[in-house]
Order: structure tokens, then C-alpha cells, then sequence
């Protein structure tokens, strides 16, 4: 390997591509059924991976190392058991994965497994990003969106607040708004601040030794406090428990407009009860035809 990804959940190799997929953990009722699921994505990936690319050198190595990354999310919020399957569903895709290689005539696919970010897909079934903590029970989500995008009068329509960016000076960006909206959390989710930085880093641990061949890439939330704990672990278990790390003070940060900010039960519903959730844009313009796009590159709206 040469590099990663953006996130660094996956290595890889020059002119390499990474092949990812998701399994939204809390959902499953059985270690049979998360072994299902995880074969059902493995030979979506590993037929996606057999195909030719325009790249004659991305086709020859990703031919070559098969490399995907079947990942976890709502680590956090699944049950003890739903968290016991996952080692030896991972020995069981790898036998898998020798037995299907040979039938098709391909390489055994060099790594399998991940445990990537996964924020914005973890927010559709509603559970915990990867193998994070959630952030708070009740808090405010920001997206930035360009100022003359359609979208902005629809979230204004429907209540949300939309202001202008901010820049470090304390300026205006006014070629970006800032949209806020109310979030909350499943009661059976993992809150950060009942997490310390290191039994974040515990679980980080815990799932590239019983999880992801490839990186678990994890954003660890921690308090100005826990710096001399936080350097005494990784001068112990980096090298050989981790393979990528971020790290972000949970509050304090002095971010203005952060994409995460915790508020009360009674901010949340008060944001709730000003605002209308957005269940179609469809009456937007925002479609290309289908010529538009014949010669392979598609015009940037």
C-alpha cells in the first residue's frame, strides 16, 4: 500500500480504487443472518471488482488484490451478543471468500473488512456512525449548502434555521448558508461523554483485532484533561493496534457553526415544533438528461 483513502478506512496501492459496503449491525437478529448479509455484499463487491476499468493500471490492481472493505455501523448501539458474532463471521468470509475466488477463476481478495466513518449512511436506518459513540442524545446537525442552491428557500420553507457562513474573522462567506436541524439519538445509543477518549480507543482496539483487515478509521471525541492519558496509550498500542486516528475535543473546540452541537431536550423540541420535516423535493430542477451525459463526463450544476 501507498496511501488511503480519504477517510482511511482502506489502504491502498497506486491507481488503486476502494470498494465499500455497509452493514448496519444493530439490525440484525442472528450471527446466521449477519453472515448472510455479509456474503450477499461480498459478491457484490467482488463481481464489481472483476470488471474492467477505463485505467489499464487500476484494472491491473484491483484485479490483482480484490481489496474491499465490508464495514460495521451502530457498532456502539448493538447489543453484546450482535457485537460476539463478528469474529467468527469474519474466519467464515474468509473461507468463503477462497472457495468463490477459485469457482470464478480470481485472486483471493487481499483484505475484506473495514470499519469506516460512516456518518452521512448512518443516518439513514438511525444508528451510530461506525463504531463511534453519538455525539449527544439532542443536537443540532449543520450541513452547508451554496446560497443560490434551490434547496435553501425549501429548508426555509419548512422552518430551518439557514444564516450565512462564517468565516475565522468573523466575516460573512455569502456563497454559503449554513442550515441547522434538530437531531436525536435511539435511547439505547452510547453517548460520548459517558465514554472516555481511551475506552474509545479500547473499541478501536477491540475491532481491528476482531473485525477490519483493513483500517477502523474512528474520530476520537476527548476532553483537554485526557491529553496525558490520550499519549501515554498510543505511545503504548499504536503501532500495533491502530492504523489510522483522528481526534476532536467534544466541546470547548471554539468551532463556530460546528457541524455537531449538543442542546436540551427542550431546545430540541422547540426545534421540532418550528419546523416541517422536508419529505420531497420533487418540484426541484436539479435532473440532467441522460444526453447530457453520453460522453461520459456529466456537466456540474
Amino acid at each position: 500500500m501507498q496511501g488511503y483513502n480519504p477517510c482511511a478506512e482502506q489502504s491502498l496501492a497506486d491507481g488503486e480504487t476502494c470498494c465499500l459496503a455497509e452493514v448496519f449491525l444493530p439490525n440484525i437478529e442472528s450471527k446466521e443472518e449477519l453472515l448472510d448479509v455479509c456474503k450477499l455484499l461480498y459478491r457484490v463487491n467482488k463481481h464489481s471488482l472483476s470488471l474492467p476499468c477505463h485505467q489499464k493500471v487500476t484494472e491491473a490492481i484491483v484485479n490483482k488484490n480484490m481489496r474491499m472493505g465490508i464495514g460495521m455501523t451502530g457498532v456502539l448501539q448493538a447489543t453484546e451478543e450482535q457485537k460476539s458474532w463478528m469474529g467468527d463471521v469474519y474466519k467464515e468470509l474468509r473461507e468463503f471468500d477462497k472457495v468463490y475466488s477459485a469457482e470464478h477463476g480470481w485472486n483471493p481478495s487481499i483484505k475484506l473488512t473495514t470499519i469506516k466513518p460512516s456518518g452521512t449512511l448512518s443516518l439513514l436506518p438511525g444508528v451510530t456512525p461506525g463504531c463511534h459513540p453519538a455525539y449527544a442524545r439532542y443536537m443540532i446537525r449543520r450541513i452547508r449548502i451554496m446560497s443560490d442552491h434551490s434547496l435553501v428557500q425549501v429548508c426555509k420553507d419548512h422552518g430551518y434555521h439557514v444564516e450565512y457562513q462564517q468565516n475565522f474573522d468573523g466575516s460573512e462567506d455569502r456563497s454559503t448558508v449554513v442550515v441547522s436541524f434538530p437531531f436525536r439519538h435511539p435511547d439505547n445509543a452510547v453517548l460520548a461523554k459517558d465514554m472516555t477518549a481511551l475506552s474509545q480507543l479500547e473499541t478501536v482496539k477491540w475491532l481491528q483485532e476482531e473485525w477490519s483487515d483493513n483500517s477502523v478509521s474512528c474520530t476520537v471525541y476527548y476532553k483537554k484533561e485526557e491529553l496525558p492519558e490520550i499519549r501515554k496509550y498510543l505511545k503504548k498500542n499504536y503501532k500495533n493496534s491502530h492504523k489510522s486516528l483522528s481526534f476532536l475535543l467534544h466541546s470547548e473546540h471554539g468551532f463556530k457553526q460546528a457541524p455537531l452541537e449538543e442542546i436540551t431536550k427542550e431546545q430540541y423540541d422547540e426545534m421540532v415544533k418550528n419546523t416541517t420535516p422536508i419529505t420531497s423535493i420533487n418540484s426541484l430542477d436539479i435532473g440532467l438528461d441522460d444526453a447530457e451525459c453520453a460522453t461520459g463526463a456529466c456537466p456540474i450544476r
